[in-house]
This record gives structure tokens, C-alpha cells and sequence, in this order.
């Protein structure tokens, strides 16, 4: 039901593309539909819009649309991601461009990649906390579901050590682009209320966190069990 659901979306997007007017009218229903895309078949036909091979009306498909297509493709399996990595590392030779090869590399669906993706984040990074943040942007993936799974658990386990010797910037965006929100689910809400229970009057900053993480993350439980219930 919910492929069905995203698919949809996508189909919606596609359409609101072709309806809108040109500028950010057209940008934004671009970008939804780049987020929405979870199939194949979805996926391949961004990657004909970025490749040109269709036409829409009043669209420039911009270098940061195509990073994330270019990304979606490799988190996505998809035939052909590496050379399509590869094809935009040679035309955006930017910062911009070197950190989304970053966010491409930890986006690889392999337990190995994400293995030793995680090992880097806590031990010798990747040269800069920019660069790091990058790598951390392409980790979660909901479509990864099964090889990310001892990463929820891992992520927990880590957090007071990180709060308690990373600086503020760091452990800020260790936490917003670790958290496991992709998997919205009970046990996931559980396991993060837990944590919470333990931290008492210490760790300001993570127990804020958590709290709005919990709040959004139980919003996200409520909707989609809403949704089944109908």
C-alpha cells in the first residue's frame, strides 16, 4: 500500500511539473517529485530528465537536482549509478560537488560501506566536519532498511559518549543526521524514551534533542497508524 501511495505522489509530481509555471513553481514540484521517486521505473525517468532525454517545458534541471538524482540512483541499486556519479563529479569539480560524492559513497547499499562509513564517523572522519556531516547525509536510508538495522541500536549506544567528549557543532549533527528517523516505529520511539529516562539533569543538549526527536518521530507513529486504521 504504501509503494502504491509513493508512487502516486510521484505521478502527482510529475504532473504538478508539467502544469506549474516556469521559475520556483517548476523547481518545487521538480524537488518533491526527486523525493518522492521510489521505484524504477520513477527513478528512471529523473534520469532521463537530467540526462535530457525528456523534455519539460521551462525546466533547467539544476547541478544540485542532479546530485540527488545522481545519489537516489546508487541508495536505489540502480543500473548504472556509479558512472552517473562519476559523469557529475566531471562537471561539478565545486566543494559542493566533492561533498555530495561523499553523501554518494555512504549511500552504497552495502553492509560492508556502511560498516566502515560508521567506523569513520566516530574515529578519523573525513578530513572536516563539513566533509563528515556530508558522509553522514547519505548513511540512512528507509529503502536500507534490513542492512541498517544494527546501526538503530549502535546509534543509541553511542550517544552519551558523543555528547560527552564531541564539541556542540559536532554532536549536533552527529545526532540530526543519524537519528533513525526513517523507520517510524514503535520499538524505535521506545528505545530513544529509554535513553532519555537514563540522563537525568546531565546532558542538556542531548536530552532537548531527543525530546524534540521523540515528539516528531511519535507524530510520524500517530499518522501512519491513523492511516492504517482507516
Amino acid at each position: 500500500a504504501q509503494e502504491r501511495l509513493v508512487a502516486a505522489l510521484c505521478a502527482a509530481a510529475w504532473d504538478g511539473l508539467h502544469a506549474a509555471a516556469e521559475g520556483d513553481p517548476k523547481i518545487t514540484w521538480m524537488r518533491a517529485m526527486i523525493n518522492a521517486a521510489a521505484n524504477e521505473a520513477d527513478l528512471a525517468l529523473l534520469a532521463r530528465i537530467a540526462d535530457g532525454e525528456e523534455a519539460v517545458a521551462g525546466l533547467t534541471v539544476d547541478q544540485q537536482m542532479r546530485w540527488d538524482i545522481a545519489i537516489k540512483h546508487v541508495a536505489y541499486g540502480m543500473a548504472g549509478a556509479d558512472g552517473r556519479i562519476e559523469a557529475e563529479k566531471e562537471r561539478d569539480a565545486s566543494d559542493r560537488g566533492r561533498r555530495a560524492a561523499l553523501r554518494a559513497s555512504t549511500s552504497v547499499p552495502v553492509a560492508s560501506v556502511k560498516a566502515e562509513a560508521w567506523v569513520r564517523f566516530r574515529g578519523d572522519s573525513y578530513g572536516s566536519l563539513h566533509d563528515t556531516v556530508s558522509a553522514m547525509g547519505g548513511f540512512n536510508w528507509a529503502r536500507q532498511r534490513d542492512i541498517l538495522e544494527p546501526y538503530v541500536e549502535k546509534f543509541f549506544a553511542s550517544l552519551v559518549e558523543v555528547f560527552e567528549t564531541g564539541d556542540k557543532e559536532f554532536v549536533s549533527d552527529y545526532f540530526g543526521a543519524l537519528f533513525p528517523a526513517y523507520r517510524v516505529e514503535r520499538g524505535v520511539l521506545a528505545r530513544s524514551e529509554e535513553l532519555l529516562g537514563t540522563l537525568g539533569d546531565r546532558l542538556p543538549m542531548l536530552t532537548r534533542m531527543l525530546r524534540e526527536a521523540n515528539d516528531d518521530l511519535l507524530r510520524s507513529i500517530r499518522c501512519r497508524e491513523f492511516a492504517a486504521a482507516g
